[in-house]
């Protein structure tokens, strides 16, 4: 994972990028609002995922996309619908995306998240236009 947000508030990942890797780019364990703006993912898994399973797991954390170009990532965004997550992606563009928002339920450490088969809070692009 490139950049973990452990504490409770907001983070601001503002310009730069990441290239080649098989985890998160960002992991969001504490609970807040992840923005991440003019950002460029390339070659990843994951963009963002809120914690699927923490000690004393709960939320809401959230996450708002803008500006972002992405190539070649599985997920952009996991999020845990139980704990009232909510993912916003807008303004972005990419290609090889494979999934742009997952809900999971969230669960207690020590086991698996589910994926479920909602979508009700990823909101905004369901997709990428190619740039």
């Amino acid at each position: 994972d490139a950049i973990v947000i452990n504490g409770n508030g907001d983070i601001l990942v503002e310009g730069g990028g990441v290239r080649g890797g098989s985890g998160n780019t960002i992991s969001h364990l504490g609970r807040g609002t992840a923005t991440v703006k003019d950002f460029t993912v390339i070659d990843m898994n994951r963009l963002y995922r809120s914690c699927a399973n923490c000690v004393n797991n709960g939320g809401p954390r959230n996450l708002v996309v803008t500006n972002l170009k992405a190539n070649n990532v599985k997920l952009l965004a996991g999020i845990n619908l139980n704990f009232g997550d909510v993912a916003t992606i807008s303004g972005s563009c990419g290609s090889g995306v494979a999934k742009v928002c997952q809900e999971y339920e969230g669960i207690k450490k020590g086991q698996e998240s589910p994926k479920v088969t909602t979508t009700a809070n990823c909101r905004g692009q369901a997709t990428l236009d190619i740039y």
